[in-house]
């Protein structure tokens, strides 16, 4: 695996801009930011908001991205703000631009959006998770003033996701932008898309065939006659395949054409072995003249599951391990940079992953991108999570958004299932079961009409008998044995069990994890069941459990994909469990991304090939008893272990554990080192210590008792 470097956020920003919002070299698209100079006010209010001299020099300034939920989202109760935000700002278009459209452009709003300039209502999106974008051009002011106003609500409704596991941040929480285009483009209004989808019909070590389906927009008074030009780019921009189709379009006709193209010997995007991309140019001509083009990313490789042996790319098995993330970050909700989702991405390749789950819906441009360029195989969700909306509108939308995930993202070549929902509720056959696996089977029709390449998927915590488990290509399931109930061993059972049941079934894990606090610690803790909901959530519980998940996946490759909940710790106001309120801590990174928990060295271990070892339970640095036992995760041939600088002597494993049973420790402070070695040659390290209290301590080999977490889980502090 080849890790993103230091540098890589600089280097990706400047591709980015070349694959989103496309420069002037070969395109007269123009995009201008609207970062800053934005007004806000969390209270309702009316239409007369919107208009020119409304007076909002009392209200809050701010810059997008923005969620006025940062805080009180986080710190537990179940009691943040959820009703509507207003935002104001003002702009003035650039001089000279003739008959341009323009458009304002949202990468996200949650969670509907009504849209005003100049005091007139221009476009409400309903969804918090999709790109949308409103023509402007009829309501704006060419050559003065104009103000742009955006009423947002996340109050409570029957809009998917109705409720969840996660705090639903309110507010302009990513980026937004002008965009301007000829008045005959490439389509700008189709469900938020590029307009442009390379579907990929045939790919092998041979050829690459590629189908350019291209949506047209003639939003001028006059009958247009030009040609859409395809060229396709290796990575050293030399052009391997170019193409172009003659098109006419009366005045105000929508139009459409697909044009095949064919690479010969294709250099393959083989995962994170591999990510190789090309780039496809697409431009719209008339005159000699290019009136508007974008660029689109291109990678090509083709894919099966298959349920006896899992997952195949490029003809290759990969077993896919991964993990699932949230987007939300401490004191920041969901308005993070890129330079936060960069740093999330380094971390999950610094682990060894190979696949995301992106849950539990649609998530930045940005973050799809740094999978096409890292090599992850991706999941892609729908927000449809928990309870079935019972309204037409409301489960229409749900489709909706499922169409907008898609469309906005089906030229990213790490993506390969689409999921249409997550733990929808009812148990077999009572009738929010049978909601909810209506509306389950019509959105994987959606899925399987949006895009014929791709397969459909869905997370179940149902039993191995309920139907919604059959709905889709594959299935997945959330399972979590030994943490909110049953045995470590009850994972396998369960796998084996539906396999046995359901031979031609391709199955997986879309969820399995444990929470842990990194100030929480006891020796071998036995497995509570009713403690997962307390307060009391030690690391090495934690471990424990990733250590028994792992191993019985690792017994099964006939799994497609399986993916840990979760890499970060992540927040639901909510929630009332472990050593913080609001906070979910099965995370194997703490939510402010500082600290690795344990379990994070034990994928590492098994997951990388870069020599590396890390002595377990590191934190527990206070002990009552004076011989303990001292695990290593590594990846090397045997480890080595000194105490106080006295070598425990070297020891071998078959599963990435090295142990030695019987460690005394002396009064007071403790050193200990270990050494990992290959081939006879010392080529991982790590050290750490323990403080052994002979005179005695109450707690009966716990760095806090249960009594104590409870009683002092912390409420984040307001600013």
């Amino acid at each position: 695996m080849r890790p993103i470097p230091c540098n890589f956020i600089s280097l990706f920003l400047g591709c980015l801009a070349a694959l989103v919002c496309t420069g002037a070299e070969i395109s007269p698209r123009l995009t201008i930011p609207l970062e800053t100079g934005w007004r806000f006010t969390f209270a309702d209010g009316d239409d007369s908001w919107a208009g020119m001299v409304h007076d909002d020099s009392g209200w809050e300034q701010v810059r997008l991205p923005h969620t006025w939920n940062n805080f009180d989202g986080q710190d537990g109760g179940s009691d943040y703000r959820r009703g509507t935000g207003w935002y104001r700002t003002r702009f003035q278009l650039p001089a000279n631009l003739n008959d341009r459209r323009v458009l304002v452009e949202f990468d996200g709003a949650c969670k509907v959006a009504d849209v005003y300039v100049n005091g007139k209502p221009v476009g409400t999106h309903t969804g918090a998770f999709a790109r949308f974008r409103c023509d402007i051009t009829r309501e704006v002011n060419p050559s003065g003033d104009n103000v742009l106003a955006v009423s947002v609500n996340n109050a409570p409704s029957q809009i998917v996701p109705i409720s969840g596991d996660f705090t639903q941040f309110g507010g302009l929480y990513r980026p937004a932008r002008l965009l301007l285009t000829a008045p005959v483009h490439l389509a700008t209004l189709d469900h938020g898309s590029p307009g442009v989808y390379l579907t990929q019909q045939h790919v092998t070590a041979d050829v690459g065939q590629v189908d350019a389906k291209v949506k047209l927009a003639n939003d001028s008074a006059k009958d247009f006659t030009g040609v859409v030009r395809i060229r396709v780019q290796d990575a050293d921009g030399k052009t391997v395949v170019a193409a172009e189709q003659s098109t006419t379009l009366a005045a105000g006709q929508n139009g459409e054409l697909s044009i095949p193209l064919t690479i010969a010997n294709p250099h393959r995007w083989n995962g994170v072995a591999d990510p190789y991309q090309y780039k496809a140019i697409i431009e719209l001509v008339a005159g000699g003249a290019v009136l508007d083009a974008i660029v689109q990313p291109l990678g090509l490789r083709s894919f099966e599951v298959k349920a006896d042996t899992g997952f195949f790319l490029n003809g290759e098995h990969v077993f896919l391990h991964g993990v699932c993330r949230h987007q939300d970050r401490p004191d920041k909700g969901w308005a993070i940079s890129n330079a936060d989702q960069a740093e999330d991405f380094r971390l999950i390749q610094e682990m060894g992953v190979n696949a995301i789950r992106l849950s539990h819906y649609q998530h930045d441009q940005f973050f799809y991108n740094l999978c096409d360029a890292g090599g992850m195989v991706v999941w892609a969700e729908d927000g449809f999570v928990n309870d079935p909306p019972t309204t037409l509108d409301a489960r229409e939308n749900a489709k909706e958004q499922l169409r907008e995930l898609i469309r906005q993202n089906y030229n990213h070549p790490s993506i390969f299932f689409w999921s249409i929902g997550n733990e929808t509720k009812g148990k077999t056959n009572d009738a929010d079961a049978h909601a909810a696996e209506a509306l389950l089977t019509e959105m994987a029709a959606v899925a399987r009409d949006e895009d014929t390449t791709r397969l459909c998927v869905y997370a179940s915590h149902h039993s191995g008998d309920d139907p919604r488990n059959l709905l889709t290509d594959v299935i997945a399931f959330n399972k979590y044995y030994g943490w909110y109930g049953g045995n470590y061993s009850g994972l396998g059972e369960f796998l084996d069990k539906f396999h046995a049941g359901h031979p031609a079934v391709p199955a997986g894990i879309s969820e399995y994890g444990a929470g842990a606090s990194i100030y929480q610690h006891e020796a071998n803790p036995p497995v509570r069941n009713h403690q997962a909901k307390g307060a009391w959530h030690p690391e090495e519980w934690q471990t424990a459990f990733h250590e028994a998940s792992w191993l019985q996946i690792k017994a099964r490759p006939w799994l497609w994909g399986t993916f840990i909940w979760n890499m970060f710790d992540f927040v639901e106001d909510g929630r009332a469990q472990g050593d913080q309120f609001g906070l979910n801590d099965k995370g194997l990174v703490t939510y402010d991304r500082h600290t690795r928990k344990d379990a994070f060295y034990w994928y590492q271990a098994n997951w990388t090939t870069n020599a590396m070892a890390h002595i377990v339970s590191k934190r527990f640095w206070e002990r009552s008893q004076p011989t303990i036992e001292v695990k290593v995760y590594s990846n090397c041939e045997e480890v080595e272990l000194k105490l106080n600088g006295v070598s425990l002597g070297k020891v071998r494993a078959t599963d990435c554990r090295f142990l030695w049973t019987e460690v005394r420790l002396q009064p007071g402070p403790n050193r200990v080192e270990a050494y990992g070695y290959r081939h006879g040659r010392e080529v991982a390290a790590d050290w750490g210590g323990w403080t052994y209290r002979a005179d005695g301590d109450p707690l009966p080999n716990k760095a806090v008792s249960a009594q104590d977490a409870a009683a002092g889980r912390k409420k984040a502090a307001k600013p």
